[in-house]
Order: C-alpha cells, then structure tokens, then sequence
C-alpha cells in the first residue's frame, strides 16, 4: 500500500511544480504570431520613418543571448526605452510610430509573460517643441533603437523558427 501513496504524491508534486513554473515563462508561439501580424508592421513604419533602414551602421549590440527568455527581457527594455525617448520629444507620424511600437511591444509582453506584466500602461504621448539640431539628435537614436529591436525581434523569430522545425522533425 506504500507504493499508490508515494506515487500519488509524485503526481500531486509534480502538478504543483506545473501549475507554479507556469508563470515563469513567456508564450514565446504566441508572442512570435503577434509580432507578425502587428508589431513587424509598426516597426517597419518606425524605421521607414526615421530613415533606420536606409543606413548601413551597424544596430549596436543587442540580444547576446541565446535563450528565448533574455531576449525577450532585451526586447522589453529597448522597447521601453525607446518609450522614454519618443513621447514628447517628436511631432508628426515619428512620435506615433514610437508610442505604438512601445505600446504594442509592451502589450504583448504583458499578455504572454507574467514576470513582465507589473509593468505601468503606457501614457499618450504629450508634445514638446524642440530645436530642429535637437530633434535630429533624437532621430537618430530613435533609429538606432528601432533598429536593435528589430535584431532582438529576428534574433527570436530565427531562434524559435531552429527549434520549432527540430521538433518538427
């Protein structure tokens, strides 16, 4: 009679350790169905815009890692920052692209990812007169940070892409 104890207390363990693991990762399928079918669009329009993809330098270090769980952590952060950059500081369709990438990038983490939804909601953006040399300056490194996140974003679609068709097989 020892032996049906033990083994239900296995199973009861091991449904615990389930339930409670869950929230430590992120739905990396559905987070990846998302970025393609909104937040690729946004990007490309926030890169078109602030003329990121015409320029040949380099993005900049982004996503070293090569574990799902960083590289979404380096998507949230660039994401964020780019937040911080962006509203107030733009006016016209670069300051709207921003927000929405931030915004979309931020919901979607929030959605699929438990650690990361303590994050506050995104304000909208409140503009901000700034000189012209400024908002160049601005441009730029908006640029740059648009083009890191598209790396991280590729980086994980490629990396999840590997593993899904080793599966596959």
């Amino acid at each position: 009679m020892i032996f049906p104890r033990v083994l239900s207390c296995a199973v009861l363990l091991l449904l615990l350790v389930a339930v409670l693991s869950r929230g430590r990762r992120c739905s990396i399928a559905k987070i990846l169905r998302q970025y393609r079918a909104v937040i690729f669009h946004e990007l490309q329009n926030l890169r078109n815009l602030t003329g990121s993809v015409y320029r040949s330098g380099r993005a900049g270090p982004a996503c070293r890692s090569d574990k799902d769980q960083r590289i979404l952590l380096s998507i949230y952060n660039i994401s964020m920052s780019l937040r911080e950059v962006g509203p107030g500081t733009l006016q016209g369709p670069e300051e709207l692209a921003v927000w929405r990438v931030a915004r979309n990038t931020n919901t979607v983490l929030r959605e699929n990812c438990r650690k990361i939804s303590k994050s506050p909601a995104l304000p909208a953006p409140a503009p901000r007169r700034q000189p012209a040399r400024r908002r160049q300056q601005r441009l730029r490194d908006i640029g740059r940070k648009a083009e890191r996140l598209a790396t991280c974003w590729e980086k994980l679609n490629a990396l999840h892409a590997t593993r899904q068709s080793s599966w596959d097989s």
